[in-house]
């Protein structure tokens, strides 16, 4: 098992430098043609992740749209997951001038824009990677938690091309204590809130599709520390994928004694839940979302792949 997992690094390794030196020559067109291409590839052979996505999306949606049309935002995720990592290789060269000329800020993004220090809650939605980017390109981006892969050297060359656009990135390790200290010197930040953490990561359940899920609580206890807000923002593809657009919701704020974190851990649950109905094939259903059943909530409502939540010591 140990000599497979070495030749599967090496083999993403020979991957990405492929990718380095052959993608970012393509024209707009092909990348987008070819993740359209290589997501439907995906739908059809990964089995296992068509199968979490599509219990995803029963969960979301129920009995209010057909098998058709859940099938259809399942492959549109395909793609859309297919074209983010295309795009991290296709931006990578000529970054300064590619980013600005296919990636545009929606005027709400003056949510985002106008504020500092500000805390951005974005999810995994169309192109979260390039926003961060983009704002990074015009002076404002946002410091963001660097979670490492297992292969090191991928991660190298993804930190680095990060870096190249001026993104800020901070270790996983005392991360949350990085974002908070620029918060105060009026810094920005952006956390991605879809993830499962448990309490005793910091974690706390809301409703997410009508259903309890374990969101971070770093979103209110980094707001509510720097007194700033907590702006909802995410990047869309249009044009089939040729080119995004970022937006930004109204703030989420937070008011001293009068707001709880689960008020405002659950307002920032429902902005994700509101971008993704709008446009919900942007959306990383293939992720376990629903992974946690918390004591008390309806397990015959949740995912196949979910268990029950039991509490572990933190040491």
């Amino acid at each position: 098992m140990k000599k497979w997992r070495q030749i599967r690094k090496v083999g993403e390794a020979i991957l990405v430098c492929a990718g380095l030196v052959l993608i970012p020559f393509f024209p707009r067109i092909i990348i987008v043609k070819l993740s359209h291409w290589l997501g439907n590839i995906g739908f059809l052979t990964c089995g296992k992740l068509r199968r979490i996505a599509m219990a995803n999306v029963d969960v979301a949606f129920g009995n209010s749209i057909s098998i058709q049309q859940k099938e259809i935002i399942v492959r549109d995720s395909f793609k859309t997951f297919t074209l983010v990592v295309l795009d991290l290789f296709w931006f990578s060269v000529f970054g300064s001038k590619r980013i600005p000329a296919y990636l545009s800020f929606d005027p709400s993004f003056r949510n985002y824009f106008d504020r500092a220090p500000v805390v951005a809650a974005t999810a995994h939605y169309g192109n979260w990677e390039a926003m961060g980017q983009a704002a990074a390109l015009l002076g404002k981006g946002p410091l963001a938690i660097a979670t490492p892969l297992d292969n090191a050297f991928v991660d190298w060359i993804l930190r680095r091309w990060r870096k190249r656009t001026g993104q800020g990135l901070a270790e996983r390790s005392g991360g949350i204590r990085t974002l908070a200290k620029l918060l105060k010197q009026g810094g920005r930040t952006a956390l991605l809130m879809d993830q499962n953490t448990l309490p005793e990561e910091g974690g706390i359940f809301v409703n997410f599709f009508g259903l309890p899920v374990p969101v971070s609580r770093a979103a209110y206890a980094l707001a509510s520390w720097s007194g700033s807000d907590i702006v909802p923002a995410f990047c869309k593809a249009e044009d089939n994928g040729l080119r995004y657009v970022a937006y930004a919701m109204d703030p989420i704020k937070i008011e001293k004694d009068k707001t709880s974190e689960v008020e405002i851990t659950q307002a920032v649950a429902k902005s994700i839940e509101e971008a993704i109905r709008r446009m919900p094939g942007q959306w990383l259903w293939m992720y376990k979302r629903w992974k946690v059943i918390p004591p008390g909530a309806p397990a015959e409502k949740y995912p196949f792949y979910a268990h029950k939540y039991e509490r572990q010591n933190s040491k």
